[in-house]
């Protein structure tokens, strides 16, 4: 029977000018992981990994860490399919707009202003009050790929993954929590895109989803794990 880890890049650069770049913390859970990989004897018959940075940088890492134990690990393929979602950047792009027209965004942004110490938790209620209206399309921007187009884009590099695994593998996936929360919803066949969406806030940096291939596709095991992770190293964005 084929096993398939789906990985979440580790932490990233929250509120920094260049998100895609892994944070120091994120260096340290990345090798966590790798070693933690490395104890449990898991070696990957192929590896698929998303185009973005921070997925890269993950799996760099935890490649580097096989090879300090003379493991060889696989050369990755890399699969645009397995991008994180534009939600970010939708948001990014209408949240002025949102911030005069929506009350409840501008509440969050009053409060930011007038207290920056909340700049972090109001960003996060922010981030999740566009993506649930986002996922559902009470919130479009013509600018950037829509929810339902990057749902339809992880399912076709799902079939990709599939086509080409063979009897009995195990297969990694770096990626990141969209895509896990996606890939989660097509095992289940979860059809609420709200809670399809509200899945990715809870993918832990790192996190290890694990599916088994069966005859109609991925079969659910284990979901969001972390069992390299001291409670202290554990982050969510």
């Amino acid at each position: 029977m084929s096993h398939i880890y789906f990985i979440r890049h580790a932490q990233a650069s929250y509120l920094k000018a260049d998100y895609d770049q892994l944070s120091a913390h994120g260096e340290r859970q990345s090798e966590a992981l790798g070693q933690f990989l490395v104890n449990r004897e898991i070696h990957f018959d192929k590896l698929f990994v998303g185009p973005l940075l921070r997925q890269q940088q993950t799996q760099k890492i935890v490649a580097n860490v096989y090879q300090s134990h003379a493991s060889l690990p696989v050369l990755p393929i890399i699969l645009p399919e397995l991008a994180e979602h534009a939600g970010p950047e939708t948001l990014k792009h209408l949240q002025d707009k949102l911030a005069i027209h929506d009350p409840q965004v501008q509440r969050w942004s009053a409060e930011m202003r007038v207290n920056p110490a909340v700049k972090k938790r109001n960003s996060l209620l922010i981030f999740e009050y566009f993506m649930r209206n986002w996922a559902i399309g009470k919130i479009t921007d013509d600018n950037h790929e829509p929810w339902s187009a990057f749902r339809k884009r992880v399912k076709q590099g799902i079939e990709i993954i599939l086509s080409q695994i063979q009897k009995g593998e195990t297969v990694g996936v770096f990626t990141s929590g969209g895509v896990v929360a996606a890939a989660v919803a097509e095992s289940l066949g979860m059809v609420d895109e709200a809670k399809v969406a509200g899945l990715n806030y809870t993918v832990r940096n790192t996190s290890i989803t694990q599916f088994r291939l069966v005859r109609n596709g991925l079969s659910l095991v284990a979901f969001n794990e972390v069992p390299h992770l001291e409670k202290e190293m554990i982050t969510f964005v």
